[in-house]
């Protein structure tokens, strides 16, 4: 398939788009026109990294349609591309698409049901003085992004469940990736990092630590609702259909891309918020909006 070289767009990029661009997906809905993919990046592995082509393919066989691939450099850069119409469809963290769809930026055609275990582990060193979250007080964490679930949301949320605020209580800095984060901590940049539950034994294998060099000092909740599938606003009714029927069921049947969705195999079709208010109930108890994460 033909595909252009991905682009990196940082989110302050995204968001001149949406300033002169009239859209630079399908061109006002020409079904012959190409199509944009996009997916928020999570970490350096090359195999993680190929999802996104992988995923591009499944939405080009789902509608008949070239797809070309965008690759923004952070979680919102993906919400302001979709809301700019510069990508067409992407499939996105639940948070960030969550309060996209309160601001009415984007359309979600398709939401995976919530997971039964934790989503999110929260790690430290092996010989680290810490023993309970509950004294994690006066030490600093390494988010992922702003618009990370797994690497925000559900940790900073497991804090305020512990009476620890932001700035307040801890300090936090965001390291751009789950791998980031965790080599932060590592090499003791930080003292906890947390990230994807399904990331842990990915890291393992590939060699970024041993189990003995960690501990688990915390596990989150679980997802409340999962992985996202986004579209413009104003994608044809036809498009979004293809979308619905196909790729979803093939994200599942797809033993690399099944990791993107937390191995889940239901979802809701055409969610709305009502279906998307536990994530938005994490959000407003952390205080956290969609500028938040710009």
């Amino acid at each position: 398939m033909n595909r252009r070289s991905p682009l990196i767009i940082s989110s302050v990029a995204a968001a001149l788009l949406a300033l002169t661009a009239c859209g630079g997906g399908a061109e006002a809905n020409d079904p012959d026109a190409p199509l944009t993919f996009a997916m928020p990046p999570g970490t350096d592995d090359p195999d993680l990294l190929a999802q996104v082509d992988v995923v591009a393919d499944m939405v080009a066989d789902a509608t008949g349609r070239e797809v070309e691939t965008e690759r923004p450099a952070d979680y919102m850069a993906v919400v302001e591309s979709v809301r700019s119409g510069f990508v067409d469809v992407a499939v996105m963290s639940p948070f960030s698409a969550a309060l996209a769809v309160k601001n009415d930026s984007v359309t979600p055609i398709v939401a995976w049901k919530a997971e039964t275990t934790p989503a999110s582990l929260c790690l430290v060193p092996a010989d680290s003085e810490l023993e309970d979250i509950g004294d994690f007080a006066g030490h600093q964490i390494a988010f992922v992004d702003p618009g990370s679930a797994t690497g925000h949301f559900l940790p900073r949320s497991l804090l305020v469940d512990n009476g620890l605020v932001d700035g307040e209580d801890y300090t936090s800095t965001f390291a751009g990736s789950h791998d980031s984060a965790v080599l932060a901590m590592l090499n003791d940049s930080v003292d906890m990092a947390c990230t994807a539950a399904q990331l842990y034994p990915t890291f393992v294998e590939a060699g970024m630590f041993a189990e003995s060099d960690v501990r688990v000092l915390a596990e989150t909740d679980p997802i409340p609702i999962g992985s996202v599938i986004i579209v413009r606003n104003d994608l044809d009714e036809t498009t979004k259909q293809q979308l619905i029927d196909t790729l979803p069921d093939a994200i599942m049947a797809n033993e690399q891309t099944h990791t993107i969705v937390g191995g889940a195999d239901e979802y809701i079709e055409n969610p709305t918020l009502d279906d998307l208010a536990p994530l938005l109930k994490v959000a407003e108890n952390v205080g956290i909006s969609l500028e938040d994460i710009r």
